[in-house]
């Protein structure tokens, strides 16, 4: 049993020491917008923040957590999140879908590393 911190909240998992986290986070915590993609950490579908730095939720077991702070799709929120999403939509980024929720989440997570600064309400053309 290990106790992760996801998003704000504490929940505890159980997760064997080679369980990936994109696993626990979509199979026993039912947080389904981290994606599988490739399983090797290369495409970055399964891009998660922990205490801040992007890691990829295939490859990084979840037993090597504890303690930590994890953020998901889930918990990109607030005026970063929506300026990062009305620029995808301006810019009409957005293809499939399917990574969409990895490709939001590392601009939220460098936008906010911003400190000291204003947030931004809008992102640069």
């Amino acid at each position: 049993m290990a106790s992760l911190r996801i998003n704000g909240t504490t929940h505890s998992v159980l997760a064997d020491d080679d369980i990936p986290l994109l696993w626990v986070l979509r199979d026993e915590l039912r947080m389904t917008g981290t994606k599988f993609g490739c399983g090797i950490a290369q495409c970055g579908a399964c891009t998660v923040h922990v205490d801040g730095r992007a890691a990829r939720a295939c490859v990084t077991p979840a037993a090597a957590l504890p303690g930590r702070e994890i953020v998901t799709i889930e918990g990109v929120t607030g005026d970063v999140a929506r300026a990062v999403q009305e620029t995808w939509r301006r810019l009409d980024v957005a293809q499939c879908g399917y990574c969409s929720p990895a490709r939001s989440c590392r601009p939220s997570r460098c936008c906010r590393r911003s400190a000291g600064r204003p947030m931004p309400t809008s992102m640069p053309r």
